[in-house]
């Protein structure tokens, strides 16, 4: 599905009318499969598609029995201790990125809120990849052009072991017979409180002693090796997500030897070049050495679960004053039994857009924070501002994240290589006292890398600002600190970083003091923030730059802005 720019006043990306139709026959054919995905093994098979579901099931328990999953022993050799763990089906649809159908899943799941800690689980921290460095990756890919490839772990958690004893129920529809027979877990079956950590360990520990990848210290979940021609390799992984980069020229063949590997360790599925993460849809024209990230159909779905299909679109998602009022949402009484689902449809819908700003649209981190701070006592205004980011939405799906559409002749002149070096910078603003009720400042950052967006933040500030000049330093700090992390994980990766990142701020006040160390009667309480700052220029790691207001690209993140500005801002971080 395609949308343009519209040239109209407003700006509002629209669909065509053929578009339209198409985008609204995807959301509807989503919708009704997640309609009929059955909730039970009793809804499953007595629903129309009862023949596909047994067959998704017996092949889960046929992989549970080929990885020896667990083993049967009788109910009454449990210690009195132990707990037997219940267990249910999960059912899914998977589709592909048109929502057309690609197969039936189920999951056998034991229900690990029944564990006690202590006795069938004890560590369960286990971190995933970072978005941000996900997109970095896809920057530094779009300026190398690196092959970008996509695999996936079938059933990754039965691959980890489980240390402790942790006993379950046989599985529903296969208990005819095994009435006195309990499991005892030998695998990290999802669902455990264990389980992300056991596989994480087992598949860093493969990574790093077998393939001889190097886990970066910025993000765990990142992992670099230099290849024998002495190019960069990278895989990055998100649970049972495995993203690779290599150069195609020099180490494809050094790269199909890796895939051998971890197929045959972890029977690891080759998906091809990345079109599709996490929800995210990667576009490449490699002809243009660009590459695109969008939630065109994450957000179709969204506006087709809230019933907000065939709204009208908006121009900016969010307006000045929109959640000063406090109207209770259309409930008359707080012990009304309508009341809680207007609170939970609240909440589904922020959680929906939060996701969205997370992924690749910054341009709506400062409506979604100022919905977020609502999310225990909305107003009637919380729920209006929420659709109209939702609105905002429908009118801009194809609007994303591009890397390497400004690296210009860089990008020509070092492809396939990655000897050059990276340029950081940031841009970080304050609105001075933003929140009416307790007078608390709004901190808004992007950082970039190669003026690529990698990382942004729009986020109400802890204590209150006396002036602006000190907000501003509360939101010059945050910067510095990203700054200073994507120069690590550069470093890390053996990659050449320019010297003295540029953090842009458009309050001269606050740099004099950041760069001179100018200590005053109105800045004396905030002297780690001021001595952090100080020290981190006079080293040399970043510089200080004033520019106008009307350049402070962050200024999106720190308050709702009228559509001229809001536009030109999305246009310097976005695709349109």
């Amino acid at each position: 599905m395609s949308a343009v720019c519209s040239s109209m006043p407003g700006g509002d990306d629209r669909l065509n009318a053929e578009d339209t139709q198409m985008a609204f026959a995807v959301a509807d054919g989503l919708a009704l499969l997640e309609e009929q995905t059955p909730q039970t093994w009793k809804e499953a098979m007595s629903s129309p598609d009862a023949a596909k579901w047994k067959e998704a099931a017996d092949k889960e328990m046929a992989g549970c029995e080929l990885m020896k999953v667990w083993e049967l022993v009788p109910r009454s050799s449990v210690a009195k201790e132990q707990t037997v763990i219940p267990c249910k089906w999960v059912f899914k649809v998977k589709t592909d990125s048109s929502g057309a159908v690609e197969k039936y899943k189920a999951r056998i799941t034991p229900k690990g809120f029944r564990q006690k800690e202590g006795i069938n689980f004890h560590e369960t921290f286990a971190p995933t990849g970072k978005y941000k460095s996900l997109r970095l990756c896809l920057s530094i890919a779009a300026a190398c052009d690196h092959e970008l490839d996509q695999m996936d772990v079938p059933q990754a958690f039965l691959n980890a072991d489980v240390d402790e004893e942790v006993y379950m129920d046989v599985p529903e529809g296969y208990r005819a017979g095994r009435e006195h027979l309990v499991c005892r877990l030998k695998k990290a079956l999802y669902g455990l409180k264990q389980a992300p950590r056991n596989w994480y360990l087992l598949c860093t520990q493969f990574l790093v002693e077998e393939l001889k990848f190097h886990a970066t210290v910025s993000d765990p979940n990142l992992y670099w090796r230099r290849s024998r021609s002495g190019r960069l390799m990278k895989m990055w992984v998100f649970v049972d997500d495995f993203q690779a980069q290599y150069d195609h020229d020099h180490d494809k063949a050094e790269f199909l030897e890796l895939l051998k590997k971890l197929e045959e360790r972890f029977g690891i599925k080759y998906l091809g070049p990345s079109t599709w993460i996490l929800g995210m849809r990667i576009t490449r024209d490699r002809k243009a050495r660009t590459i695109k990230l969008d939630q065109e159909l994450y957000i179709t779905k969204a506006l087709e679960r809230f019933g907000m299909q065939q709204c009208k679109p908006v121009a900016t998602p969010c307006v000045h004053g929109a959640l000063e009022a406090t109207t209770p949402i259309d409930v008359e009484d707080a012990g009304n039994a309508n009341s809680a689902p207007d609170l939970l449809l609240y909440q589904e819908m922020v959680g929906t857009l939060m996701y969205a700003a997370v992924a690749c649209r910054p341009d709506i981190a400062y409506a979604v924070q100022l919905l977020a701070r609502g999310m225990q006592a909305p107003t009637q205004q919380h729920m209006v501002a929420a659709k109209r980011v939702f609105r905002y939405l429908a009118g801009t799906k194809t609007v994303g994240l591009v890397f390497g559409s400004r690296n210009g002749d860089q990008t020509a002149s070092t492809r396939g290589r990655d000897a050059f070096r990276l340029d950081v910078c940031a841009f970080a603003d304050a609105d001075w006292a933003n929140d009416k009720a307790d007078r608390k400042s709004i901190t808004g950052w992007v950082a970039k890398v190669n003026g690529d967006p990698i990382s942004w933040a729009s986020k109400k500030q802890r204590t209150v600002a006396q002036s602006s000049c000190e907000a501003e330093l509360y939101a010059e700090a945050a910067a510095i600190q990203e700054v200073l992390w994507l120069q690590g994980l550069l470093k890390e990766l053996g990659l050449h970083v320019q010297t003295g990142s540029v953090v842009h701020g458009d309050n001269q006040s606050t740099l004099a003091i950041s760069a001179n160390g100018i200590k005053g009667e109105r800045t004396k309480h905030v002297d780690v923030k001021y001595h952090f700052i100080t020290e981190t220029v006079n080293e040399g790691k970043v510089r200080l730059k004033w520019i106008p207001t009307t350049d402070q690209q962050a200024d999106i993140f720190t308050k709702a802005l009228p559509f001229p500005p809001f536009l030109h801002f999305r246009r310097q971080i976005m695709s349109c």
